[in-house]
């Protein structure tokens, strides 16, 4: 069973800012990679597909690799946080719609027609990857590519290993008799630590965990913030991501997911 959130990624919906939908069912065969099978490098032929998108986007809009991947980040995150806002959303996120909205065009600019399809298709082969297995793609991308001597010099930890640590910490599962769950991540980085824990729970036979689990994570980069956002929102999950400094304890800005900004109005949370 998927917990994801259904979006459409292309650019007459983009334009038109379409409802989103709660999605419950199965992925569809023909959503779901073709191939499977493992590649050079550890990654599926899927994933392998959508790393080279990175290259085609440098190569086509000639900025460099590190830049177009600091785009996609934030662009997706706007479209992920925007897409199919509408009332009562709008009356309580409309501050954070405009900003989003601002700091997409501010991006998109330097990107022609075909190159933005590329991105809306970039995004749609990432959410095709995290239906058929949550992992942290983004962070696994940053790492084989050195992206790290371009920013901060961030080592995203192994989701085997995040996984490993969900099972130590969580064992056969959530605790019992309440309702949800407030989950923690004082430096989250790219989110493999909360996807490491997804996997676990859902070896455990746990589904719909984005109204059993509500994450708080914070960091203190932005793109950080910007690729935990575009991961977990895919994966339909109920997260407040904070760009701001856990030691200090200051906060610059936060993004709720569409099922945390869903799940509030609603009053469940």
């Amino acid at each position: 069973m998927s917990d994801q959130l259904a979006f459409n990624f292309t650019l007459p919906a983009l334009q038109q800012t379409p409802a989103v939908q709660q999605s419950s069912l199965p992925m569809s065969e023909s959503a779901a990679p073709k191939e499977d099978k493992f590649m050079y490098g550890g990654c599926s032929a899927k994933e392998a597909e959508f790393f080279k998108m990175f290259d085609q986007l440098a190569a086509e809009s000639n900025r460099a690799l590190h830049t177009v991947f600091d785009d996609f980040c934030l662009m997706g995150r706007c479209i992920i946080h925007n897409f199919g806002m509408q009332e009562p959303l709008l009356a309580r996120y409309m501050p954070k719609y405009e900003q989003c909205h601002t700091e997409y065009h501010e991006r998109a600019k330097y990107y022609k027609q075909p190159q933005i399809v590329l991105i809306l298709s970039m995004l749609k082969t990432l959410s095709e990857l995290l239906a058929w297995q949550p992992d942290d793609y983004l962070g696994r991308y940053f790492g084989q590519m050195r992206l790290d001597k371009h920013f901060h010099g961030q080592f995203f930890t192994p989701i085997l290993v995040c996984e490993f640590m969900a099972a130590v910490a969580f064992g056969d599962g959530l605790p019992q008799g309440k309702p949800y769950i407030t989950v923690a991540e004082p430096a989250c980085g790219s989110e493999a630590m909360i996807i490491g824990l997804i996997r676990h729970l859902q070896k455990q036979g746990m589904a719909n965990l984005g109204g059993k689990l509500v994450i708080l994570a914070t960091d203190i980069d932005s793109l950080c913030v910007n690729m935990a956002y575009l991961q977990l929102g895919i994966l339909g999950l109920s997260a407040r991501i904070t760009h701001g400094n856990s030691l200090t304890n200051e906060a610059w800005d936060t993004f709720d997911t569409p099922n945390l900004q869903i799940n509030t109005c609603l009053g469940y949370f």
